[in-house]
């Protein structure tokens, strides 16, 4: 994917790349790090209770730095911060970054303990000279942070004609630099380049992630997972149940992330894929999808009879948003109709197969939380 900035039709001509180096940054007020809160500043103080999840890139040779001997770094981090940690395993890497080799950093919590936990992780890394080179922007010394955003979340940070972004340049003198949308089918997430020092990388962070937090649909276009590879999978012939991926049963570090832990049963994206049932076959592991005309696909996922309430919303209301949103077309079977010899009802999803696989994994995601 070649790296662009932000593009020309978003910001009207208007530059970000200014890299201001004078001046204090408002960072060290406003990073929740035990500095009282400004009565004007209420309102962002409670937006900042709110849980979010962020995804950044990390350069598997500064993984360790992050892990430590034994995970005694990550787990330090979470105990300090608050905040749940995920990073991805050695061999699963983001198959959209230009870089090569980049591993998946989920941190969630409050925008707060996000911080504090990215504070000790900027900390670790540059505590070792290797991990610090290698996150370092390519022509200086200045830091540079890479965070996976949804592309149809990259609006509310760019704003009208690059106003928001612009503003966050201003207020952070961070360089912003945004991805083009992704090229490689099966991808969502654009890449959002953050450079600068460790207190301009405090307030820029904290700048998009309660922004981003703002999106009535951020919840929903949040994607927790950190592997892709089920993306990528060759699918198993008709009829044929798929061998079971061997990254679904290996554990990222950082311990398993609780599914529903933004702000709700099953706000947000994540969990493992659920059980697929093969159109003419048996069910798998494996997804399965059918191709249908005009390049459009359908699947059917069993939904446990007990969890179809929390999957159509009261008065519809979740499954709804889903279709709305996607574009999708969603079809559950009728009550006592379930799929042979299980007390689960048939799911049906038909659309485009990225629309189809992200509608899969949020219905997921609402099956998951029903489980804490």
């Amino acid at each position: 994917m070649e790296e662009a900035g932000v593009l020309p039709s978003e910001v009207d001509g208007a530059s970000v790349e200014e890299h201001h180096t004078n001046g204090v940054s408002p960072a060290s007020e406003e990073t929740g790090m035990g500095v009282d809160v400004e009565p004007d500043d209420v309102s962002e103080a409670a937006r900042r209770e709110e849980r979010v999840v962020v995804k950044f890139l990390v350069p598997n040779v500064a993984a360790g730095s992050i892990i430590g001997k034994g995970g005694a770094n990550i787990t330090e981090i979470q105990t300090q911060s608050n905040a749940r940690m995920q990073l991805s395993r050695a061999s699963e890497f983001y198959p959209g970054s230009p870089e090569g080799q980049d591993r998946i950093l989920l941190v969630s919590g409050t925008v707060n303990q996000l911080l504090t936990a990215l504070h000790l992780v900027l900390s670790k890394l540059k505590a070792e000279p290797g991990a610090l080179r290698a996150v370092q922007a390519k022509d200086g010394e200045a830091i540079q942070l890479r965070m996976l955003v949804h592309s149809r979340l990259c609006g509310t940070l760019i704003g009208k004609g690059g106003a928001t972004i612009r503003s966050f340049n201003e207020d952070s003198r961070a360089v912003f630099n945004i991805s083009p949308p992704p090229t490689m089918p099966g991808l969502t997430e654009r890449i959002v380049k953050i450079t600068g020092d460790v207190d301009e990388l405090m307030r820029a962070v904290a700048l998009v992630v309660t922004k981003l937090s703002e999106n009535p649909d951020y919840h929903l276009l949040t994607d927790a997972n950190l592997s892709y590879s089920m993306r990528y999978a060759p699918m198993p012939p008709a009829g044929h149940g798929g061998q079971q991926q061997q990254q679904q049963q290996q554990q990222p570090y950082g311990g398993p992330m609780h599914q529903g832990h933004m702000g709700g049963p099953g706000g947000g994206l994540g969990g493992s894929a659920p059980h697929m049932l093969h159109m003419g076959g048996p069910i798998s592991p494996g997804p399965r999808v059918n191709g249908g005309a005009g390049g459009g696909a359908t699947i059917t996922i069993a939904v446990p009879e007990d969890k179809v309430g929390v999957v159509i919303g009261k008065q519809g209301a979740v499954i709804n948003q889903i279709k709305e949103l996607l574009g999708v077309s969603i079809r559950i079977s009728k009550k006592g109709e379930f799929l042979p010899g299980t007390y689960d009802r048939a799911c049906s999803i038909t659309g485009t197969p990225e629309a189809v696989e992200i509608a899969q994994r949020l219905i997921q995601q609402k099956i998951d939380a029903m489980h804490l």
